[in-house]
């Protein structure tokens, strides 16, 4: 059986390369000079997002088997097997709450018997809250990080000057992202199964992506 966690892994690679064309595309298409692409950009963002996704999907799968959406809390062995299904793929016996089996198993039984399931399937607020607030607050910090510093380190410039970038573009980037992933999240958090959540952000983070090539190609003469 393929794992979740490299499927999500080279979906994501795909969309941030594709993103970085378009990016490019519009950024010749602003500046009124023929089209052309930089493959070496292309491959900058598309492995960075090749490195940073599986972080990404750890953690959405931490904090949902941390803070279950349909569940007041989860066992020990529960939150094992919540995360070794969605990294891996595999389950024995019983899903935990939200998983993909889970929710599939859920809306079939929904089919049949509504009333009983919407008492069983309940959304928790509470988990769902901090879940949310952890995701934009920790999560974002560490995503701003990684891209500013990583985009830079990989594009040979070193560390000193990505942290550099990184003090000076940690603000507006996350003042930027507010208009955007709060929203995402919260759809993601409510409906979304853990197992397609880096997929989602990953298709919504296709005119993010737009964004920070646009962004990235703006100051480069300033930090190349």
């Amino acid at each position: 059986m393929d794992s979740p966690i490299a499927t999500a892994t080279l979906q994501a690679t795909a969309l941030s390369a594709l993103s970085n064309v378009l990016g490019q595309l519009l950024t010749c298409y602003n500046a009124k000079i023929p089209y052309n692409i930089s493959m070496t950009d292309v491959l900058t963002f598309a492995l960075f997002s090749f490195l940073a996704c599986p972080p990404n999907y750890l953690w959405q799968a931490w904090l949902e088997a941390t803070f279950p959406g349909y569940a007041t809390s989860l066992p020990p062995r529960e939150k094992e097997k919540l995360i070794e299904e969605v990294v891996t793929g595999s389950s024995s016996g019983r899903s935990p709450p939200d998983s993909l089996k889970s929710r599939n198993a859920a809306a079939v039984t929904s089919a049949s018997a509504p009333d009983v399931q919407k008492t069983k399937r309940s959304l928790k607020v509470k988990n769902t809250a901090i879940k949310f607030t952890l995701d934009q607050t920790l999560g974002a910090s560490f995503n701003t990080v990684i891209f500013i510093l990583g985009i830079a380190v990989l594009r040979g410039q070193g560390w000193q000057a990505g942290l550099q970038q990184t003090r000076e573009g940690f603000w507006p980037l996350i003042f930027a992202g507010q208009k955007l992933w709060p929203a995402v999240s919260l759809i993601s958090l409510t409906l979304v199964p853990v197992e397609a959540r880096t997929t989602f952000g990953s298709l919504v983070g296709v005119g993010w992506n737009v964004f920070l090539t646009l962004l990235s190609a703006k100051g480069k003469g300033k930090v190349q």
